[in-house]
């Protein structure tokens, strides 16, 4: 039996066995515990003029630790993201409402470009629902804090492929984080085309990332996961995005990777499907 599904978002299920580190993760965003970084620098925002500063590229802070932190120091700040028509935030938390909420701490952001960033939920053409876009995972934004204000210098690396049809984007979300800690693979996926564009997915699983040193396979996240079988097919509009967020627990060497990522459907009309473009990425783990 097939499912058709037009245009929702998906998350991909942390396992069970996962999920009480998943929780603290959670908890630490919203309770003000310290994090260090692990994976890949932040890219500079192009423009934002950084005045000769560097953000800190060894540890992240809560919203809370940002808040409190003296005024003008170059940082990078972990939080959900939510933006309305009037204002961006970083929050230390996401309210139980739909569309979601800024809770907890806040910072208000500014010089950020939403579109450079992958796979963020919006209430875009919904009707009778005011505009709202946040993440559903967090974030890692890297820039200057003065008066309860972000600017933003730096962002999330984005890595992209795409064919005449579709693009995939794919991100290391959340970034990676030290040994046992989760992180988060986050994708999007444009329809390039004038029409609908049909995605087919054989399965439950609807991404892959892939880590290799010196030609060995040192990780893949669908290991000792299972998958539901039924196949699904969900319809992309023109200019339509379809986001594919996953999360894990990894543990991985300092140094560089090779990372092949992607999601893990076909496009077309039934019986001519053609795989999506695959990701290609060096990831450094420090």
């Amino acid at each position: 039996m097939k499912e058709r599904v037009v245009g929702r978002e998906a998350v991909e299920v942390v396992p069970e066995r996962n999920a009480g580190r998943m929780a603290r993760l959670i908890r630490s965003v919203r309770t003000g515990w310290m994090v260090l970084l692990v994976l890949a620098a932040l890219v500079p925002v192009a423009g934002a003029g950084c005045g000769g500063e560097e953000v800190d590229d060894t540890m992240i802070l809560t919203v809370e630790q940002a808040v409190a932190a003296e005024p003008g120091q170059a940082m990078r700040v972990r939080g959900m993201l939510v933006a309305t028509e009037n204002e961006v935030k970083l929050a230390s938390a996401l309210l139980e409402s739909y569309p979601p909420q800024a809770g907890g701490s806040t910072l208000v952001v500014e010089d950020l470009d939403m579109q450079a960033l992958v796979g963020l939920s919006s209430t875009a053409g919904q009707s009778g629902m005011a505009l709202v876009t946040w993440s559903d995972f967090p974030v890692v934004l890297g820039g200057t804090v003065e008066d309860g204000v972000l600017g933003v210098k730096a962002i999330p690396p984005v890595f992209e492929a795409a064919s005449a049809e579709i693009r995939v984007r794919f991100s290391p979300g959340g970034e990676a984080l030290p040994a046992g800690d989760p992180v988060w693979w986050v994708f999007d996926v444009t329809n390039l085309t004038a029409g609908p564009l049909d995605l087919t997915f054989l399965s439950g699983q609807m991404g892959e990332v892939t880590f290799r040193k010196d030609g060995t396979e040192v990780y893949r996240w669908s290991d000792g996961k299972s998958f539901t079988q039924a196949v699904m097919v969900e319809t992309l509009q023109p200019g339509q995005s379809r986001a594919v967020i996953l999360n894990d627990l990894v543990s991985l060497a300092p140094g560089t990777y090779e990372v092949t990522a992607k999601v893990t459907a076909s496009s077309g009309p039934e019986g001519s499907t053609e795989a999506l473009p695959e990701v290609a990425a060096t990831l450094t783990v420090r």
